[in-house]
């Protein structure tokens, strides 16, 4: 006679259920964390001129100079006696227009350069890629200097700058995935029906690189942020009195004995806002890659 009595799972498996369980809510947590930090930061820069006057980041007050934290400070204030939480505001504005811009450019010449250049396989898409390695072949963050050497510092050529060194990572990654759709029986069966190569193009194959997209374009706004503030802190950005988390930072060098949240407090923010997209992109990737979720199941 046959037992209708189950095994009770042993407490090995008991711990490693509890552990997945515990990453589990952790990341959930987390990835929350990361996306109320990131509203936050955008909202703030969204209605930072209903929440103080543009002309309070560059308010001169000696008398209140490098002051502590306060009830009529809430962060303080920088070696001018500017209000340091509308400083941190107006600059991360200008630190997330340059980031966004940047990126969004970016992805679109570089998508396209891409999809060509996969799509067609000739002498002139072959050049293209190649000049493409060549300029991978210079850090990004040399190309950008390099282009505001002949543009000049600013916002426009930052973002520009960062742009132009952007468009051949995005080249070279898109072109694989639009290799592997051009060979799939809906792309023989859409130029069967007489479907142009645009059409096909940009109708049939780019939205199959949508999740791709969205993941590589999270992720590139951390690095897109990080050398946007890099190239300030070296005075190749916004030039003062225009706050920018990195100028920011390199202004306040000189008093980080003394007064360290005037150095503490756009370099925390500049931290968050990259672990948050840096988290963000992860859990993205995870949800969106069918082989990520295949491995998860």
């Amino acid at each position: 006679m046959e037992s209708s009595t189950h095994a009770s799972p042993t407490p090995e498996m008991a711990h490693k259920s509890s552990l997945i369980w515990i990453g589990m809510i952790a990341s959930h947590w987390l990835t929350l964390a990361a996306a109320a930090c990131i509203i936050f930061f955008v909202g703030a820069a969204l209605f930072a001129p209903l929440l103080y006057d543009p002309s309070t980041i560059s308010l001169v007050n000696l008398n209140a100079a490098r002051q502590s934290p306060s009830w009529e400070y809430w962060l303080g204030t920088d070696e001018m006696g500017r209000d340091m939480i509308a400083r941190l505001i107006y600059g991360g504005r200008i630190t997330l227009l340059v980031a966004i811009v940047s990126v969004a450019g970016s992805m679109v010449v570089g998508i396209t350069i891409g999809a060509l250049c996969g799509f067609y396989d000739n002498w002139l898409t072959a050049s293209v890629m190649r000049f493409m390695d060549f300029m991978i072949a210079f850090p990004r963050v040399l190309v950008a200097i390099m282009v505001i050497a002949v543009a000049g510092p600013g916002i426009v050529s930052l973002t520009l700058a960062i742009a132009i060194s952007t468009v051949p990572q995005n080249a070279r990654l898109f072109r694989g995935p639009v290799i592997a759709l051009r060979q799939r029986q809906f792309v023989t069966a859409a130029r069967a029906l007489g479907a142009t190569d645009m059409s096909i193009l940009f109708g049939h194959i780019l939205p199959n690189t949508a999740s791709l997209a969205i993941v590589h374009g999270t992720i590139s706004l951390a690095e897109a942020i990080l050398i946007a503030s890099g190239l300030s802190f070296l005075g190749l950005g916004p030039q003062p009195p225009t706050p920018e988390w990195g100028a920011m930072i390199a202004g306040s060098r000189s008093y980080l004995t003394t007064t360290p949240h005037l150095i503490l407090v756009p370099g925390i923010a500049l931290f968050l806002v990259i672990l948050s997209f840096n988290i963000l992109g992860d859990v993205l990737r995870d949800h969106l890659d069918p082989r990520m979720r295949n491995n998860r199941d």
